[in-house]
């Protein structure tokens, strides 16, 4: 099967701030600055809730900027125009920019989030690949092929 895509800058910038709000240590740091907070507060030391809160607030700015600021980026592989390759043992990809091969084994799961399908790579990265770009005829098929493939979520 071969999916040629292209992903809309929107699509790009809603999965990247999915992804970045499912950091599981963006939640743990917010409880131990809720615990900062609960000592601060019973002892009357506000000053640890800079120490708390400044760091986590900043982590927050800056996650949202960078998102935006890769938005514009043209040559950010997933903004560029994709062919995809799904063989039997392996899946290529190729964009103006290269090549790259992986095989299915190395793929520990897949699941849909912001109207694409996401492959996460046991190197943690992830291959996206806009709905919309898989013909409806397809879907079926392509959906089967990942569920024998790759574990689902």
């Amino acid at each position: 099967m071969v999916i040629n895509s292209t992903m809309p800058k929107s699509t790009y910038v809603r999965l990247s701030l999915l992804l970045f709000f499912q950091n599981k240590w963006l939640y743990i740091y917010l409880v131990i600055c809720g615990l900062i907070t609960a000592y601060a507060i019973s002892s009357h030391n506000y000053g640890l809730l800079f120490v708390a809160w400044v760091p986590y607030l900043a982590y927050l700015a800056l996650g949202l900027i960078t998102t935006l600021r890769n938005s514009n980026n043209d040559d950010l592989p997933f903004l560029l125009p994709t062919r995809y390759t799904f063989k039997k043992d392996e899946i290529t990809t190729k964009t103006p920019q290269g090549e790259g091969t992986f095989n299915w084994d190395e793929f520990v799961q897949w699941k849909t989030m912001a109207d694409c399908y996401i492959l996460l790579h046991e190197k943690n990265f992830i291959l996206a690949i806009p709905k919309a770009s898989i013909p409806a005829r397809e879907v079926a098929n392509f959906e089967t092929m990942l569920v024998e493939k790759i574990s689902a979520a």
